[in-house]
């Protein structure tokens, strides 16, 4: 019962058996010395030749990537204007057919309002409705001229050297006197 004599703590470890240390030449720890040097340049070429693999490939997934996004910005920028484009021709129709829905209306109301002002209507109308007859020709009298003089003793309907333009409520008097007075 080792363990129990031992107790809890290490084992006393027992020296170890000696041995020769080999003898190596100068020449061959030279020749391993040069091995490991070109082993790391090796591996220093491969982890450079690595990252710069490493680096073009980001730079192509980099162009790939933008060239999709410019693709996809190109076609959204399509298929947007083209929505637009139907959004405008829907409310062009739209506005079309509200003109012509307005034009038949206008068409409408143009022909009622040429029924009630068209001259033969308005005779029919006055020889019918209130009873008057077209005038004869010992009937009409023609004035030459709105151009009347106007003194403030004399009459309107007198012609004198200085003529003037009439305002419409002086123009009124002046054909009532020269009715009155023919």
């Amino acid at each position: 019962m080792t363990y129990y004599d031992d107790g809890n703590l290490a084992r006393q470890l027992t020296d170890p058996y000696p041995y020769q240390e080999p003898v190596l030449r100068p020449e061959v720890v030279e020749a391993e010395k040069r091995a490991r040097q070109r082993a790391l340049q090796r591996q220093a070429q491969i982890r450079r030749q690595y990252k710069a693999a490493g680096r073009m490939h980001a730079r192509a997934v980099l162009r790939v990537s933008a060239l999709l996004l410019a693709i996809a910005s190109l076609a959204g920028f399509i298929v947007w204007r083209n929505a637009r484009i139907t959004e405008m021709s829907f409310i062009n129709a739209g506005l079309r057919r509200q003109i012509s829905e307005l034009d038949k209306q206008n068409g409408i109301l143009e022909d009622k309002i040429a029924k009630k002002v068209s001259l033969q209507t308005t005779r029919e109308q006055a020889a019918e409705q209130l009873g008057m007859q077209q005038a004869t020709s010992d009937q009409i009298h023609y004035v030459s001229s709105i151009h009347f003089l106007q003194q403030g003793g004399q009459d309107a309907g007198q012609a004198q050297d200085r003529r003037q333009v009439l305002a419409d409520s002086d123009w009124l008097d002046a054909i009532e006197t020269w009715v009155k007075n023919h």
